[in-house]
């Protein structure tokens, strides 16, 4: 089809058939379609941003992603100016979406040397970064382009220029594992022992990925081994991510002492004993053995190893102290994870970010053999972990609202306290959320915080949904009881960004529910989570965005939804007698003017609802006001008045 353009685009604006031409590299119909035009047209059509599939760039950008070598020529040549090589625009790589890219930055990253030469001859800025300051040059060494590299460093590329996390090119072409990159930079004066943000240098990256050729040849410029904002050395690193090859070889360097080696020797058997890509016992029990006996080789002195506290989350497992007691391990896999699991958090401490992975891991392994008493153990001590160095623990609270939920459907007793610890870490986490959005740090992505928010609400309403059918329990410990209570009276004013509330979502057919396990025990409208929900402070008339109660919700979102009503109308109409009789105002003003009562009509609820219209005095007036079309002065009516008349229709003076 090159050079054709196709009938049904035809009618195709033009700016949109220009930039599909660039993009698909029909170099004559694009030329065919710029030639004729005066110098503000050419301009407006090469310079303006597209839209079309999450991307949002000139023509010149789109065909410089996709190697359009023609089409790049044709621009450059024939129509710069007024085509524009500094444009920036939003692409994407591998399913990341690159704001702030340029041409250059795009040919660059997808490998097209020849578009970047041409580009380059033309006068584009060799060190023209994206909004997180990635330059071209970086772009090359993360896909190990090493002609690519070598052509923007001898046209001026600036090997220091590093990321918004002060991520440099020799890191990341360490990290890629890109030994020709890597030696290229060093030759070139990059600095070997620069650090992230994170504190980590190049020689961290490597180790941590088991690149043995890019260690040594950063060893060789000088490396030193320093340790990152978690303490952890290069050494340790690897170690943690159970790369033998790079352990081996760092842990004879002169620099290392000798019980820097053993730890690191014994965090290696540790984390083999417990990794999920690496698990393998065989190897787990040869460095746990070897770091030992280096413990008692008498040729350099004892240096007798002195174990932490048990911790009762690995079963209260005392490590070993001596060459017998490693010796003993072998053929007992239990003994082994849990030796491993103690001799991490020894080694690594608790502070360490890294720490609860394996943790993780092997709770998941008691889960999948229905152990989940020591799968919660653990989970919890995970959990535990990541807040209190304020880690997010948005995946650690789903997944124990989905093995709660998993317990409860193939009929495992489930102890209320142990859905109490989670609660009461889900209303901590959501409480430190709102403070997070209030006032986000530099790292943080505004949007991402709120996604993380968001998930976290609903993992909310689920271990609600949970408490809500275990303290059907009349065995319940009362004081357990209580604190269920009140870590969900901590949840009372907890919304998403469309304003709803957990009331609203629990009243709500169309609320998602997570489909792994979670699904089988939470469904919605629920009125047993309802009732918790009243019951613990939720606000009955409380509204969103649209200023729609949990009563207006339950009522439209059946009439929105026509799947399988008659399965769920019984729900629905025991979630609005809840609703009712804790109050709920069935004259409630949403922004379209609808009230309960009208979105009701023809519903299984409507005799219901219609049965508590019993007007108040109160709702009268306010019916009335707003039927005059009245308007109050917010500094002349109560402050407790003023949620009351926005419901009934009554509007302030802004």
């Amino acid at each position: 089809m090159e050079d054709k353009l196709m009938l049904e685009d035809l009618s195709s604006p033009l700016q949109e058939r220009v930039f599909f031409a660039a993009r698909d590299g029909m170099s004559l119909t694009l030329y065919a379609l710029l030639y004729e035009k005066n110098t503000d047209e050419i301009d407006e059509l090469l310079n303006s941003d597209i839209c079309c599939d999450g991307v949002k760039c000139t023509p010149l950008i789109a065909a410089a992603r996709h190697g359009r070598e023609g089409a790049v020529r044709i621009l450059l040549e024939k129509f710069r100016p007024p085509v524009r090589t500094e444009t920036e625009g939003t692409v994407k790589f591998d399913e990341y979406v690159i704001e702030g890219a340029t041409a250059l930055w795009c040919a660059a990253g997808a490998g097209h040397l020849g578009i970047v030469k041409r580009l380059v001859r033309a006068g584009a800025n060799v060190n023209h970064a994206t909004k997180t300051l990635s330059t071209p040059l970086r772009a090359a060494c993360f896909d190990g382009r090493l002609d690519i590299v070598k052509y923007l460093v001898r046209h001026g590329a600036d090997v220091h220029k590093a990321n918004k996390y002060n991520n440099t090119c020799l890191m990341i072409a360490a990290y890629k594992g890109h030994l020709d990159v890597v030696k290229f930079l060093l030759d070139s004066g990059a600095r070997v022992d620069e650090r992230a943000l994170c504190g980590a240098t190049a020689l961290h990256f490597a180790a941590e990925c088991g690149h043995v050729a890019v260690v040594c040849a950063l060893i060789d410029h000088h490396a030193k081994i320093l340790t990152n904002e978690n303490g952890m050395t290069p050494l340790q690193c690897a170690a943690e991510r159970a790369r033998a090859s790079v352990v081996e070889m760092l842990a004879v360097r002169p620099e290392v002492t000798r019980a820097q080696a053993i730890e690191a020797f014994e965090l290696l058997g540790a984390s083999f004993a417990n990794d999920k890509e690496y698990y393998c016992l065989r190897m787990a029990y040869q460095y746990l053995h070897r770091a030992m006996t280096m413990r008692y080789d008498t040729r350099y002195g004892l240096l007798l190893k002195k174990p932490a506290d048990p911790i009762p989350a690995y079963d209260n497992w005392k490590e070993s102290t001596t060459i017998e007691e490693v010796e003993a391990l072998v053929g007992n896999a239990h003994a082994l994870h849990m030796e491993g699991l103690a001799v991490r958090e020894r080694v690594l401490g608790a502070r360490c970010p890294d720490l609860p992975h394996p943790i993780v891991f092997r709770g998941a392994v008691f889960a999948d053999e229905a152990r989940f008493d020591r799968c919660l153990a653990l989970w919890r001590h995970a959990l535990h972990l990541r807040q209190h160095n304020e880690v997010s623990v948005v995946k650690d609270l789903l997944r124990f609202a989905q093995v709660f939920s998993q317990m409860i459907h193939i009929g495992i007793e489930l102890p209320l306290a142990q859905v109490c610890f989670v609660l009461e870490a889900c209303a901590e986490e959501l409480r430190r959320g709102t403070k997070r959005l209030e006032k986000p740090q530099i790292n943080h992505d505004p949007e991402s915080l709120v996604d993380e928010y968001e998930s976290n609400v609903r993992t909310a309403l689920y271990l609600v949904a949970v408490a809500a059918r275990l303290l059907d329990n009349a065995d319940n410990c009362e004081d357990t009881t209580s604190l269920v209570r009140r870590a969900i009276f901590r949840l009372r004013n907890v919304r998403l960004r469309s304003g709803q509330t957990l009331l609203h979502l629990a009243a709500d057919r169309r609320t998602p529910v997570d489909d792994f396990h979670t699904s089988d025990v939470c469904q919605f409208p629920c009125v047993r989570t309802t009732r918790l929900l009243l019951e613990c402070g939720a606000e009955v008339d409380a509204a969103d965005d649209s200023r729609r109660t949990a009563l207006h919700v339950a009522l439209i979102s059946y009439q929105l939804t026509t799947d399988e009503r008659e399965q769920w109308s019984e729900s629905l109409c025991a979630v609005v007698c809840e609703l009712l009789v804790a109050g709920a105002h069935v004259d409630a003003m949403d922004a379209d003017g609808i009230t309960p009562l009208v979105a009701s009509i023809g519903g299984p609820a409507e005799s219901v609802v219609r049965g508590a219209l019993r007007p108040r005095l109160s709702c009268l007036a306010a019916g009335a006001l707003a039927c005059a079309g009245a308007r109050y002065r917010p500094d002349h009516v109560p402050r407790d008045l003023h949620a009351f008349l926005t419901m009934h229709g009554v509007r302030p003076y802004h």
